[in-house]
């Protein structure tokens, strides 16, 4: 219930942020940098910011999400921006919408479940199921996001400046499955696709960090929320790390094609 009440008062904040840049200068083109493509890794944490789930007791025994790092993966599609200046270029507040996709890759071929208490998972003994290999075996969540992010910025021309921001990142999970893909000893190929909640908490909130120069940089999200319900299973926080690209800044620079002038270009001919 609290936590709610964090997305509630976050969600009120970003809106009222967006209502009051409608108020802004229309003629004005502040360059923000959310908008682009994240690629990057998952490392799941332990409230104690480990990565050690083994435990001393039965209840505190949770090696599964001792997950794949190599494997596990996090993209976003982070579709639109808007930055109200505070500062000019320089300082302002960013927010937008995005997407995002993560996939938690299991080790030692363990099988996710769950029921109304619990999220668990079992090794699987593939030698006695007639497995000869496992290929793929992942959950994977989908979430609606938007951010809420103090940037800063070196220059007014978004393509040749350093910039850097940070603050939080809201979502709402929409979509979740487990996948599993192998071969079977007699060489049938086989694909397990389950779809179902696991007890995944419905809303994030994350610690977020963008750093880069132009179009690419490098980003950083903690989970401040646990990726699980509470009580469910142990306290899993996911760690995203990756690089960005903003595509605003792939060609010309924004605030160049800004000042360009239709009707100037038209007396010219």
């Amino acid at each position: 219930m609290k936590f709610q009440k964090i997305i509630s008062i976050f969600s009120l904040v970003v809106f009222t942020v967006i209502h009051i840049s409608a108020q802004d200068d229309k003629n004005s083109n502040y360059e923000a940098h959310w908008a682009g493509i994240d690629i990057g890794t998952v490392i799941l944490m332990n409230d104690e910011f480990g990565t050690d789930f083994s435990g001393s007791t039965w209840n505190d025994h949770h090696p599964y999400w001792e997950n794949d790092i190599a494997k596990s993966s996090t993209i976003s599609f982070n579709m639109f921006e808007y930055k109200l200046p505070i500062f000019r270029q320089y300082i302002g507040l960013t927010t937008g919408f995005g997407y995002r996709n993560t996939n938690i890759a299991f080790r030692d071929n363990y099988q996710l479940g769950y029921n109304e208490d619990y999220v668990f998972a079992d090794s699987m003994n593939i030698e006695q199921e007639g497995i000869s290999e496992i290929k793929q075996n992942y959950l994977a969540a989908h979430y609606f996001t938007v951010p809420l992010l103090l940037e800063f910025a070196t220059k007014e021309e978004g393509k040749k400046c350093f910039y850097f921001n940070a603050g939080v990142v809201g979502g709402v999970r929409f979509a979740s499955s487990t996948t599993l893909k192998g071969t079977y000893d007699n060489g049938d190929k086989f694909t397990n696709v389950r779809r179902a909640k696991y007890n995944l908490n419905p809303f994030l909130l994350d610690a977020s960090f963008r750093i880069g120069y132009g179009a690419f940089g490098i980003f950083g999200s903690y989970s401040l929320s646990t990726m699980f319900k509470q009580n469910k299973t142990a306290a899993v926080h996911p760690l995203r790390v990756g690089i960005s690209w903003n595509w605003h800044f792939a060609g010309g620079d924004k605030k160049e094609e800004s000042d360009f002038d239709f009707e100037d270009a038209i007396e010219e001919l």
